[in-house]
């Protein structure tokens, strides 16, 4: 049953007479646009899950910053909603376990490490001695892919003889941790 009907069957009986001209149209104007309104809904429902209405995904990455500094180029569309999840479901904190959850949450495996000061009477023979800007340090491991090698054929000259490591993470890492420390990216 569309809205024209219902609009009808709410009608006095006795006062309006359902099938006069001018009635008739009324009816038929404000159904319809009740109908589109009512169809147009799910869509403004969908703009709330935007891994699932893709339409409204240029608009949550413009809300959210995105892609931020950390993107590659060309990213899948899978790539993106990750991105943005990660943005939507972000709470903020500088502690060691919110940075883990968040390069959780962007697909990487860490672990952090903190360099403790060397201490007379606390320290033991064999620790690192981490003094000074140490303490303002931490180091942050990962499992590494595997170098990119030069070869001939395949590279340019200008390019390096072998690269390793994981630019994103690196960026993440950078922008998340506090302002005072440096975050050492070790892999594994």
């Amino acid at each position: 049953m569309g809205h024209s009907a219902l609009l009808a069957a709410l009608l006095p009986p006795v006062s309006y007479d359902v099938n006069a001209p001018g009635v008739e149209v009324s009816l038929a104007v404000d159904g319809a646009e009740l109908d589109r309104v009512q169809a147009a809904s799910a869509a403004v429902l969908g703009a709330l899950q935007p891994w699932k209405w893709q339409q409204y995904l240029p608009d949550w990455e413009r809300v959210y910053g995105l892609p931020g500094a950390c993107a590659k180029g060309d990213q899948l569309l899978q790539e993106r909603i990750a991105q943005l999840a990660v943005a939507f479901l972000e709470r903020g904190g500088i502690s060691h376990a919110w940075l883990k959850r968040y390069a959780a949450l962007a697909g990487y495996e860490i672990t952090i490490d903190e360099f403790t000061p060397f201490k007379a009477g606390h320290s033991r023979a064999g620790d690192p001695l981490t003094n000074d800007d140490w303490t303002y340090a931490f180091r942050v491991t990962t499992p590494s892919d595997a170098p990119r090698v030069f070869k001939a054929g395949q590279s340019v000259a200008g390019e390096a003889l072998r690269t390793w490591g994981d630019s994103i993470l690196e960026c993440i890492m950078n922008q998340r941790k506090p302002a005072h420390a440096v975050a050492l990216i070790a892999y594994t």
